[in-house]
């Protein structure tokens, strides 16, 4: 065996376990746009039915917008300032929806992506709305594994089923669940 062959061979194997680190550890995201409840909200002006809080986004790695959208001030980061309050009836457009895969925990979070004028800052800032939450953590068998939705700032109420993967839907009580999850 040469040393031409063997210094190939080095740079392939170098290349392969170059690939295996990068297709294990990079976020993956997936397109929401086309699922139920999120393709009820793509491309739309919704107006929020509740007062909400908009910040910077410190608290968590930053998907996609740098802004984080939330329905309490408390559940921000103390990093996170200043909060802008979003009085009720603000527009807020919703542009995507995406899944997003940590790469080590494997942890997904549903995120609605979107933007909303700030009259305080006088432009109009991109925001991350968590938004879905999958209790059995694809844990189970595919029939056994569901989605619930809480209450999102342009509802009324929170969404009142469990959305099973396999088309299912059943009665769900968020906020029952919510306290008892506490």
């Amino acid at each position: 065996m040469s040393l031409k062959n063997i210094f190939i061979g080095c740079i392939v194997l170098l290349a392969v376990i170059v690939g295996f680190f990068y297709l294990g550890f990079r976020t993956k995201t997936e397109d929401l746009s086309y699922k139920f409840p999120y393709s009820q909200i793509i491309n739309q002006t919704l107006v929020t039915k509740h007062p909400c809080y908009i910040a910077l986004n410190y608290e968590h790695f930053i998907l996609e917008n740098p802004y984080i959208l939330k329905m309490k001030d408390d559940h921000f980061d103390g990093s996170c300032n200043p909060i802008y309050k979003l009085p009720v009836g603000s527009a807020i457009q919703i542009e995507n929806t995406k899944a997003f895969t940590g790469p080590v925990s494997g942890t997904t979070n549903n995120a609605v992506l979107g933007s909303i004028y700030l009259k305080e800052l006088h432009k109009t800032v991109k925001f991350e709305f968590y938004w879905g939450d999958n209790p059995t953590y694809g844990l189970y068998e595919y029939k056994d594994n569901y989605d619930i939705y809480p209450l999102a700032p342009w509802q009324e109420k929170a969404l009142p089923f469990k959305y099973f993967w396999d088309g299912r839907k059943e009665p769900h009580n968020w906020q029952e669940w919510h306290k008892s999850s506490k």
